[in-house]
């Protein structure tokens, strides 16, 4: 099972893969690239990926913890899923943007209110663009 969590920084992804991670999954996170402001982010989103594929390829399930709010960023799971044969499942958050804002507050390393409002206003679009996408399950939390 390959499962996709989509929202904007703040909207309770992580906090669900806490709650619902069994820990026989692989885990996606891309948290790294809000806390180390100087990561080469494109290479570590590459390397982060292929360990993700490489994991799935071995037959582990995959949450991937991630905003997800561009559809190319979608489709990298619906493929992987497609190739080989896996049920997917796309969670939505839709949180509001001001408690966004207020979960970033309480970070150590929040991420910038441009990058939240950037995904939040995102979300609009891609919750149009998942209905005609090939998602086997989508399950929207509204926070």
């Amino acid at each position: 099972m390959i499962t996709v969590l989509m929202g904007a920084p703040g909207a309770g992804k992580s906090t669900w893969v806490a709650a619902n991670k069994t820990g026989l999954e692989h885990i996606y996170n891309t948290e790294a690239v809000r806390v180390n402001r100087d990561l080469d982010v494109g290479r570590y989103m590459f390397v982060l990926r292929q360990k993700a594929v490489t994991a799935v390829e071995a037959g582990q399930d995959l949450i991937a913890d991630g905003t997800h709010t561009i559809r190319t960023h979608r489709t990298v799971w619906l493929n992987l899923a497609k190739r080989l044969s896996l049920p997917t499942k796309l969670i939505v958050f839709n949180t509001s943007y001001e408690t966004c804002l207020q979960v970033q507050m309480q970070r150590q390393h929040p991420a910038p209110a441009k990058i939240v409002r950037e995904h939040h206003g995102r979300m609009r679009r891609a919750m149009g663009e998942i209905k005609i996408e090939d998602w086997g399950h989508i399950e929207i939390i509204t926070r």
